[in-house]
């Protein structure tokens, strides 16, 4: 109870009528109701010699395989309803672990941990630390082709318009400078999923 009466108070700026009206039955439950009102009541202060920096990094590095495996079933273009199973290899103890979370969090149906990966592998592999990760799944390799050459050939269309925009010294005098550095980041980031998407497709030979 003490914990929802605080997180009340943390959450009254947004939440103004519902946790006011919380806050009046549950305060005096956790023997916090000094005031008639949450308004009058102390803002929730941090204390930061609580804070475990060993549980912060363990959550850090969750989040970061976490996404890993995300970004690759978007590199892959797969359905967030279908589940496979993920390979990992050079993880640590921790990934034992995290197999529970991570299966539910990036919709897996298991979490394989393996010495070293498959070398006659399709997939794209992605690297997190020293960790790499697979995921498991059977590839129409002349379909995946089509479609990454579909993906590169997008890419480098949109590279060039942007390319086409910045090189136009009138754009570059009339727009805005966010605008201009917009672009510039559009190309950057275009030309690096361009270069991720060649090595997809030259690893499928």
């Amino acid at each position: 109870m003490r914990v929802l009466e605080a997180v009340l108070r943390l959450a009254h700026p947004l939440l103004p009528f519902i946790t006011e009206e919380l806050w009046q039955t549950v305060a005096p439950i956790a023997g916090r109701k000094t005031h008639d009102s949450i308004m009058l009541a102390a803002y929730p202060q941090a204390d930061l010699a609580r804070v475990d920096e060993a549980s912060e990094a363990k959550v850090q590095r969750l989040k970061a395989l976490t996404y890993a495996c995300r970004n690759l079933r978007g590199e892959m273009g797969l359905s967030p309803a279908l589940r496979m199973p993920l390979l990992v290899a050079d993880g640590s103890a921790e990934i034992a672990e995290f197999a529970p979370i991570l299966q539910a969090l990036a919709k897996l149906s298991e979490v394989q941990i393996v010495d070293d990966m498959p070398s006659n592998a399709m997939a794209p592999v992605a690297v997190v630390g020293e960790t790499s990760l697979m995921l498991k799944v059977e590839i129409d390799v002349a379909a995946e082709k089509e479609r990454l050459k579909k993906e590169i050939e997008k890419l480098e269309m949109q590279i060039a318009n942007a390319q086409g925009k910045l090189a136009n010294d009138s754009f570059v005098a009339r727009a805005p400078a966010a605008v201009v550095e917009q672009e510039k980041q559009r190309v950057a980031d275009f030309t690096a999923t361009l270069d991720k998407l060649k090595l997809q497709l030259a690893r499928l030979g």
